[in-house]
C-alpha cells in the first residue's frame, strides 16, 4: 500500500501488478479532492485505462479528459452517490474535479489497465 499526500490532499493506494509483469494492473483507491482542486491520473502511458467507482462524499465530481494536442473534453458530472465508468485513451489525463468550493470530494475508485505509468497529482481548478 502506498500513501501519496500533496498539502492536505491525501490519496491511499492499493496497487496489485499481476506476477507476469505486465502493464495491466489494477488501483483500489479512497480518493479525497479538496474544494477548488483536480486529482489529475494519467499522462504519457502507453496503454489505456479504465476508471470506475462511485461518488461517496456530499460534492458532485466532474470528470474530464485531457489529451496531448487536444482541448479537455467533458465526459460527465458524477453527482453525490452516483457511479463512474470512464475510458482513458493511451496518452489521456483522467481529470476528477471537485465541482464544489467549499466541501471535499470524496470517491471510492478502481482503475484497471495500463497503470504501470499513470502519473497522479493535484491541480488548482481553472
Amino acid at each position: 500500500m502506498a500513501f501519496f499526500t500533496t498539502g492536505r490532499l491525501a490519496v491511499i493506494l492499493a496497487l496489485a501488478l499481476p506476477a507476469s509483469g505486465l502493464a495491466a494492473g489494477e488501483i483500489n483507491s479512497q480518493l479525497q479532492i479538496e474544494a477548488g482542486q483536480t486529482f489529475e491520473l494519467g499522462g504519457g502511458q502507453a496503454g489505456g485505462f479504465l476508471v470506475t467507482g462511485k461518488n461517496t462524499g456530499p460534492v458532485s465530481v466532474e470528470v474530464l479528459a485531457k489529451a496531448p494536442g487536444k482541448p479537455v473534453s467533458v465526459r460527465g458530472t458524477v453527482a453525490p452517490g452516483g457511479a463512474i465508468n470512464a475510458q482513458f485513451a493511451p496518452g489521456e489525463t483522467a481529470l476528477l474535479r471537485n465541482a464544489s468550493g467549499r466541501q471535499m470530494a470524496r470517491l471510492k475508485l478502481k482503475v484497471t489497465g495500463d497503470t504501470s505509468g499513470l502519473g497522479m497529482t493535484y491541480s488548482a481548478n481553472p
